[in-house]
């Protein structure tokens, strides 16, 4: 039995590495006092100017728990200790012996003792204590009487009010030597190398050493898990993203050593939606490069379609790249860049416009109207829209939007569909008469040129000076029959007539055989057989 306030007596010391013996348990009756007997030892070149020592409940390394003694910082412990926590042992003497007064059932633990030497020499030892509190005298059991204890327990005592008294037990004067330090070493690491996106991960590993180590999980510099002085360690990762991938350490670390090992997780997914990058507004004749990128594990199959029809294609690669050596109008239009592995597809539509300058369209006609009138028909395709007018030679006149023989029609027809622009109509209505050489002109204008055609007439009715396309061309063919007709006749009369005057001149015999070429002028005129002159 020690008295209350003498530090429990240590043998010499010995130079070497971070050290620390203690009982492994010791039992106190509630409301009496306790002595947790402890050493240590630190590298001898350390050569501290001063020695200062904290105790620690449930933790060597706890996060936001105060100490339980702290002689360098007494401001600094944790409430349920106040008053009730002495460090008895003089650590200058490397003795960290500790008294707990006042037992109750919350002081029932584990308890760990840090050295702290100043600056960054400090460390927390993973050896412990652990005390049982006792509620009655009869709970002791098999530990004996009180004051009975071997070297490795401590029992306490009711104190006598007013006369603080502590039992304890003292090291012996020759210790037995510590067990042999073994280094740390990661024995067992287990978990997929490979998992799909959303799925649930475990992590594990097992370790050796003397004493135990503390254990560690560690993403690059960050720490995800740790428990001190045990064998194994697991790592959950409840729903892994592809930000987890990446390379999963467990450290095992004791004051003997440090040994890791590395495990590499994979985490598969389907594309993200593609990024598109690259010249999607042209002018016609200028080259065209898109270049369509999209993220997955494994990479994906990158397509580039018009429709059905793929146009660009990239196997098991980051990108796939469109190009087009001279845009035309007709590339215009909506593509659809598509990625997809075996975990699923994502695709992008992108619009790509050509610019180009306007074409007069077949449909741009004149057509005859349902009155005297004429309605002519103007029509242009352009990127971006043309502007449309009428030009009328002969009259000197150009009609354009805002006059009163002009209307536009509605906005579409033939385009690109890359953008603004595309087909685009005005339509002029003459009236009254028209003069035999009218003609009128076409004519579309935008930033990119312009060009213009002289409309042709479609059936366009009654009309002076336009007879032939109002006879049309099956009238051409009947008044062709009748002139034809009409020379025939013509002909055969002229024929007649000469024979006539031959035979009143007695120079031309008719008789039988001799062709009638022509209508006998005299019918009553006797004809004899075999030729000769008529009777007197």
């Amino acid at each position: 039995m020690a008295p209350t306030g003498t530090p429990h007596p240590l043998l010499g010391t010995r130079g070497g590495s971070w050290a620390a013996w203690m009982p492994p348990a010791v039992a106190g009756l509630e409301g009496t006092c306790v002595v947790l007997p402890c050493r240590f030892e630190y590298p001898e070149e350390l050569r501290p100017a001063a020695v200062h020592g904290l105790w620690y409940f449930g933790s060597p390394y706890p996060k936001s728990y105060p100490p339980v003694v702290a002689r360098s910082r007494p401001a600094a412990v944790h409430e349920s200790f106040a008053g009730r926590a002495e460090l008895l042992g003089d650590t200058g003497l490397r003795d960290c012996s500790l008294r707990l007064w006042r037992l109750s059932p919350e002081l029932a633990g584990k308890y760990y003792f840090r050295g702290d030497l100043g600056g960054y020499n400090q460390y927390s030892f993973s050896e412990h204590t652990t005390l049982e509190v006792l509620d009655t005298v009869g709970s002791l059991g098999s530990l004996g009487a009180v004051g009975s204890l071997g070297h490795d327990g401590v029992i306490g005592v009711p104190c006598v009010p007013g006369v603080p008294v502590c039992c304890g037990v003292p090291f012996p004067p020759n210790p037995p030597s510590p067990p042999t330090p073994v280094e740390p070493q990661v024995v067992g690491l287990w978990g997929p190398s490979e998992v799909v996106e959303g799925a649930q991960v475990e992590l594990g590993c097992e370790a050796e050493g003397r004493p135990l180590p503390l254990l560690s999980w560690f993403r690059g510099a960050a720490v995800l898990r740790e428990e001190p002085a045990t064998p194994a360690l697991r790592l959950l990762l409840p729903r892994v993203a592809p930000a987890h991938a990446g390379a999963y350490s467990c450290v095992a670390e004791n004051r003997h050593g440090r040994h890791n090992r590395t495990l590499l997780l994979r985490v598969a997914y389907a594309p993200r939606a593609p990024v598109v990058n690259g010249t999607l507004w042209v002018v016609a004749g200028e080259p065209v490069t898109v270049t369509c990128g999209a993220d997955s594990d494994p990479a994906p199959i990158l397509t580039v379609l018009r429709g059905r029809r793929a146009l660009a294609v990239a196997v098991y690669e980051a990108r796939v790249t469109l190009e087009l050596a001279a845009a035309r109008p007709e590339d215009a239009g909506e593509y659809l860049c598509l990625a997809e592995n075996q975990h699923g597809q994502r695709a992008t539509a992108f619009n790509i416009t050509v610019e180009y300058p306007p074409v007069v369209l077949p449909e741009s006609r004149c057509t005859a109207g349902g009155g005297d009138g004429v309605r002519c028909v103007c029509s242009a395709a352009a990127v971006p829209e043309a502007a449309v007018v009428f030009e009328l030679p002969s009259r000197n006149l150009t009609v354009a939007e805002g006059h009163r023989d002009f209307a536009a029609a509605p906005r579409g027809g033939p385009g690109t569909g890359g953008g603004p622009g595309g087909g685009v109509t005005g339509i002029l209505t003459l009236r009254g008469a028209l003069e035999p050489r009218l003609a009128v002109l076409c004519a579309a204008r935008n930033p990119h040129g312009v060009t213009a055609r002289q409309l042709r007439f479609h059936h366009p009715g009654q009309h002076r000076g336009l007879v032939w396309a109002k006879v049309g061309p099956v009238g051409a063919v009947v008044a062709f029959a009748i002139v034809i007709a009409l020379v025939c006749y013509l002909s055969q009369s002229r024929r007649g007539t000469r024979q006539f005057g031959d035979m009143s001149m007695g120079g031309t015999h008719w008789g039988h055989g001799q062709p009638h070429l022509g209508p006998r002028p005299f019918r009553d005129t006797p004809i004899r057989e075999g030729g000769g002159k008529p009777r007197g």
